[in-house]
């Protein structure tokens, strides 16, 4: 209609000339308008799951709540779970404990793990013993990684890993006795070189756990994640591996789900969908480290909308701080739909060497906190 109006704008009775200027002047008129229509068609549509709501923020109040002057001072990691009493387990790996003076601890931490328990009205204490490891290894320099954990009444299973001088594939599940959440002893499995319980979701309406491994993790690598089923009720009962479609055992019948870089990566349920979080980077100091979802309506994926949700900035003199362990606690989902999310800072060495005369700043290596609009992730969450 538009080309319609403007070519009768210059139809006119001028002598042939005048009249084949105007019909070169109606072909360039055309032409421009097709090529804009041309271009408008191959304008570039909006990336699907793009962010389109408020970017991350920092919350100081959970930041606040990891700034402990006694017990546990900092610790990497920080996976949490939900007990049935309405407080809340943390998990975490090397840790600081009791070691704070005059705003400054040792440069070395003293214990290879540690568990906090937070009440429901967001008070925190330290489960350790003195300065003693949350989970004993018994083995002179091995110790033990939290992992993943799930409660059935009165047992918290807490997966573990083990590190050290000497490692092994064996995937290790700690008992530990609910209320009271003292440590009763570890057992181990192995299961085709992979280490199970990364991650841990449990569907206690269908009675089973969905465990989430890694087989021969590299941090510097990416690592392809496998998935088993168990009952909630029998940690040593049979054990089912997830393999295109249908559950199998043995553990080697197990197929990949999907490829995340090093160990960072957290997979919790939320909303009644399986979210992905990875954190590229890490591990190493000075390089800018970023924060990814992926989502999925069943436990074994496929896990699809890629979005990039935050980009970790913890620098000091220009030099970016070490961090990994992002984690998902959709537990703590705020009034404003806000999820809450933690990674570790873990120093700027060796790019840049804080420490002096054997003491740091704690805050160099305490957990950060966090939060993520979920419409970012999903736009249906």
């Amino acid at each position: 209609m538009l080309n319609r109006q403007i070519l009768s704008a210059f139809e006119t009775d001028a002598d042939p000339p005048i009249r084949n200027m105007t019909m070169k002047f109606h072909a360039s008129i055309i032409t421009l308008l097709s090529l804009i229509a041309i271009l408008n068609a191959c304008k570039p549509k909006p990336i699907p799951g793009n962010p389109s709501v408020s970017v991350s923020v920092d919350d100081s109040v959970y930041l606040g709540y990891f700034q402990q002057n006694t017990g546990m001072i900092a610790g990497q990691g920080g996976q949490s779970m939900s007990l049935s009493d309405g407080r809340t387990l943390w998990l975490f790996s090397s840790a600081h404990l009791n070691d704070f003076t005059g705003g400054i601890f040792s440069c070395n931490p003293n214990a290879h793990n540690a568990a906090m328990v937070q009440s429901a009205s967001n008070v925190f204490q330290t489960l350790n013993t003195g300065n003693t490891d949350f989970i004993p290894c018994g083995e002179n320099g091995s110790w033990f990684r939290p992992l993943g954990a799930y409660q059935f009444l009165d047992t918290v299973f807490v997966f573990a890993k083990k590190e050290g001088s000497n490692t092994n594939a064996m995937t290790y599940i700690a008992k530990i006795h609910f209320p009271d959440l003292q440590y009763v002893r570890i057992d181990s499995m192995n299961l085709y070189n992979t280490h199970y319980g990364y991650n841990v979701v449990a569907d206690t309406v269908e009675g089973f756990c969905y465990i989430y491994g890694l087989r021969q993790a590299n941090v510097n690598q990416n690592n392809e994640v496998y998935l088993a089923r168990i009952p909630m009720n029998d940690v040593h009962g049979i054990w089912l591996y997830y393999s295109n479609g249908s559950w199998f055992n043995p553990p080697s019948s197990a197929s990949s789900l999907l490829s995340v870089p090093g160990e960072n990566f957290s997979i919790r349920k939320v909303k009644g969908k399986y979210v992905v979080l990875t954190q590229d980077g890490g591990q190493q100091c000075n390089q800018i480290s970023h924060l990814y979802s992926r989502i999925s309506s069943y436990a074994w994926g496929p896990f699809n909308n890629l979005v990039q949700l935050h980009e970790i900035k913890d620098r000091l003199s220009n030099v970016y701080a070490q961090t990994s362990g992002a984690s998902l606690h959709p537990q703590f989902i705020n009034g404003k739909n806000q999820i809450l999310v933690t990674y570790s800072i873990n120093g700027y060495s060796p790019c840049l060497n804080t420490c002096a005369s054997g003491m740091d700043n704690p805050d160099y290596y305490r957990t950060k906190a966090i939060r993520i609009d979920l419409k970012n992730i999903d736009s249906g969450l």
